[in-house]
């Protein structure tokens, strides 16, 4: 070995014994430590330009893994997980899941998004055929390939709930799922930029129809945010009302999903319909639907459940370790790559074939791969006010149908290969 990559693995060896700042056990500094993040993650995302184009859920992954990964905050490993992480993860994501989705009424999704819906439903097509793409490539490089393939597919579908979704859903080891999420981040940063740079290109603007572009108004793109994010009218009623209601779908799916696992034999229903997360997604939408009329009164779901999942973007960059990263990212960093990849070429060229707007096409493209956040974060930085609400709504039936999409491919991956 060269003496200079021996000094170098000495200090990498020797930077990786060093006990973080706060250890896993001061529970009170740690979520101090998330919110204080969160809070400015937010706050940058409505009052700085640079920061609503990076979008909040990226700041708060990226501002969480430069903490981690600089000693600040553990990441804990396998054996000795951090349990405030832990918490989040098994309580505030199932809680977190009801609140995005009490707005969900299928009806209104498919009224209100229009063309878009269809472009949605082209951009996951895309991921489905880019999971399929990157298996096939990657086939003997990969551990657990099958359950990437599944992970990948439910977080570019709907986002990162989606993946953690599944990643609970499958048996798969840490040090797969932690470079992962790395990947996944930096791949849904960089897709976010080459998307602006689309939306801004002259060769797309003359071979696409581009209406809401002609009204693009930059200088008005953090008072968006804000505008979006502006004080409603919440009582102690609603977050009442809201959080029971959340908490007792949680509950009621977290038990028959026991029960269901329990009594049934035939593996792919075992994935499905024992999954919690399915049921979890599928008592949220009927509730969304059935009693729409009674769910849109109550305020502060859509709030509550922002903020629980931008702890969540914040949480799931905390145990990144960047040297185990840089280890092991290579080979996901290509499949996420591929999948990435795959899912805007089919958008577009389908989208070009079906005449749809590229404003559209673009705004779905983020909303599968980084969710409702990201793509109403998008049409905020492009100043396309017209397309926030729709953008949100996609999004949120990606949430719906993203985990089960997950667990389809993975057992599709399985059954084909």
């Amino acid at each position: 070995m060269h003496p200079l990559f021996a000094i170098n693995e000495s200090l990498l060896d020797r930077w990786q014994q060093i006990e973080p700042l706060v250890s896993q056990e001061d529970t009170w500094t740690l979520w101090a430590i998330i919110l204080g993040g969160v809070a400015v993650s937010i706050y940058l995302e409505q009052t700085r330009k640079w920061a609503a184009k990076i979008s909040g859920p990226v700041l708060c992954m990226i501002g969480a893994m430069a903490m981690s990964n600089l000693k600040i905050t553990p990441t804990g490993t396998p054996d000795n997980p951090v349990e405030t992480y832990d918490i989040v993860n098994g309580y505030l994501v199932p809680v977190a899941i009801p609140l995005l989705l009490f707005r969900a009424n299928i009806f209104r999704i498919i009224k209100e998004t229009g063309t878009m819906f269809l472009a949605f439903h082209i951009s996951v097509l895309g991921t489905i055929l880019g999971a399929f793409a990157a298996t096939l490539i990657f086939w003997d490089r990969i551990d657990q390939l099958p359950q990437v393939a599944g992970i990948m597919t439910g977080s570019y579908s709907g986002g990162a709930v989606n993946f953690f979704a599944c990643k609970e859903s499958f048996e798969i080891s840490s040090e797969i799922t932690n470079p992962l999420i790395v990947a996944d981040t930096t791949i849904m940063a960089g897709m976010f930029i080459v998307l602006l740079l689309i939306s801004s290109s002259k060769f797309f603007l003359r071979h696409y129809p581009h209406p809401h572009s002609a009204k693009e108004d930059n200088a008005e793109n953090t008072s968006l945010a804000a505008e979006y994010w502006s004080p409603k009218k919440i009582g102690l009623l609603d977050i009442a009302k809201v959080l029971a209601i959340a908490v007792t779908i949680a509950t009621v799916s977290v038990k028959i999903a026991a029960l269901l696992k329990a009594g049934i034999d035939q593996p792919l229903l075992q994935a499905v319909l024992g999954n919690q997360y399915v049921l979890i997604t599928f008592f949220s939408v009927v509730v969304a639907t059935v009693f729409h009329r009674s769910m849109e009164k109550i305020g502060g779901s859509e709030e509550l459940g922002a903020f629980l999942l931008y702890i969540f973007f914040f949480v799931i960059g905390l145990p990144a370790d960047l040297i185990t990263v840089i280890v092991n990212v290579p080979v996901l960093f290509a499949f996420c790559v591929v999948m990435a990849v795959v899912n805007l070429i089919v958008t577009l060229v389908l989208g070009k074939l079906c005449r749809l707007d590229l404003e559209e096409l673009l705004v779905c493209v983020n909303a599968t791969l980084g969710g409702p956040p990201s793509a109403a974060a998008m049409a905020i930085a492009k100043g396309w006010p017209e397309l926030v609400l729709p953008a949100l709504l996609v999004g949120i039936w990606g949430y719906v149908i993203g985990t089960f999409l997950g667990v389809l491919v993975a057992n599709g991956v399985m059954w084909f290969f």
